[in-house]
């Protein structure tokens, strides 16, 4: 190794990321139990399949055969028959901020309605609303083909009061809040998304099972229910409004192997480290990348620095926004430190020569 690539080894403590503010890579925190705004409360599942295609891009460098060379018939006609551009899909789930921050309540509320102990039945993670048998089937409605195979897709009922409360993180809600997040859930009604990932189960002899999933469809599909009570008179006595959502399988999919527990106030906590609402998509996709290592118990992982650039903005990559790139990272790298999650993180050079960042974890978040 040259003396100056040495050098770079052993100053990395006092480098900035390149291109990035003019501070070091962050020295650990004084110790914090588990971050700002913390209050143990619990935690709840993420999906890790559900994870992994939200963190889901592509680099450049890596070379990978056309997304469409490999897509099976069935797929490519849903697609044909969704009516979108073919040049217009991409792989995996590409959410905004706020659609992000909406999957984290319904996952949440997925874990805190279903039963959650005994996997072996029909009823884990699939909800707590009662589930009706299609008229044109002569099946249950959250029976849907998923993968090539008949998938229980999670049903869940509650009021856009309990799910704004959650968005916001407790704090107060009113009708304008609403408002925002029943148009974020009406949004996503209307997304597809290409999934393709491989469900591993282990035999006990020591073997595998593989299937590979490829689906393009909702992550969710809104059934909106309302019911008003009358009396004999005609007197309309209640009024009780309720959202009913059914949820893409991949939900529920292997969760009770594959999956990633957040704390039941990660919103609230990440609206804190953050100190705004309008969180960045650079600064979920760090905080959950982080998550995800803490999660298969790699404390110190370690990523090409350009790779970490499009694992949090491919698309501002692709666009030569690097700039805004460098300085959105830094604010996350700021918050993901606020929340206790990360305690110091280095420059390296890579045996490519290149940088890398190195990552030390807090072993103790929750």
């Amino acid at each position: 190794m040259s003396k100056r690539a040495k050098n770079i080894n052993q100053e990395t403590a006092l480098l900035p990321l390149p291109g990035i503010g003019g501070g070091a890579g962050y020295s650990p925190l004084k110790k914090q139990e588990g971050g700002v705004g913390v209050e143990k409360k619990g935690k709840f599942r993420r999906s890790g399949h559900l994870t992994d295609q939200m963190l889901k891009y592509n680099y450049p460098k890596d070379r990978q055969p056309s997304l469409f060379d490999n897509l099976q018939s069935e797929t490519l006609k849903d697609i044909e028959v969704a009516g979108v551009e073919v040049s217009q899909i991409v792989e995996g789930i590409k959410l905004s901020p706020s659609e992000t921050k909406v999957i984290d309540c319904l996952c949440k509320l997925l874990h805190e309605t279903s039963q959650t102990s005994d996997a072996k039945k029909e009823d884990y993670y699939s909800g707590n609303s009662k589930v009706e048998i299609n008229p044109e089937t002569k099946k249950p409605e959250n029976l849907i083909e998923y993968g090539g195979f008949l998938e229980i897709a999670p049903k869940i009922a509650f009021t856009l009061y309990e799910l704004t409360r959650e968005y916001k993180g407790g704090e107060y809600v009113a009708g304008k809040d609403i408002e925002n997040v029943k148009q974020i859930l009406t949004e996503l009604d209307n997304k597809r998304f290409l999934l393709s990932y491989v469900e591993t189960t282990r035999k006990k002899d020591g073997g595998r099972i593989e299937r590979k999933i490829e689906d393009f469809r909702k992550l969710i599909q809104i059934v909106k229910i309302s019911q008003t009570e009358y009396s004999k008179e005609n007197i309309e006595l209640s009024k009780k409004e309720e959202t009913v959502i059914l949820l893409n399988p991949i939900f529920r999919r292997q969760i009770d192997s594959k999956f990633i527990l957040y704390p039941n106030d990660i919103n609230r906590r990440t609206i804190i480290a953050y100190g705004s609402h309008n969180l960045s998509d650079i600064a979920l996709r760090l905080r959950d990348y982080l998550i995800r290592e803490l999660s298969s118990k790699r404390y110190q992982p370690e990523i090409n620095l350009d790779k970490l650039y499009y694992l949090l903005a491919e698309k501002w990559m692709r666009e030569s926004r690097k700039k805004k790139v460098k300085e959105y990272t830094e604010k996350a790298l700021e918050t993901v430190k606020t929340l206790g999650l990360l305690l110091s993180y280095e420059i390296k050079t890579a045996s490519t020569g290149e940088p890398k960042v190195v990552f030390t974890l807090n072993k103790e978040w929750e």
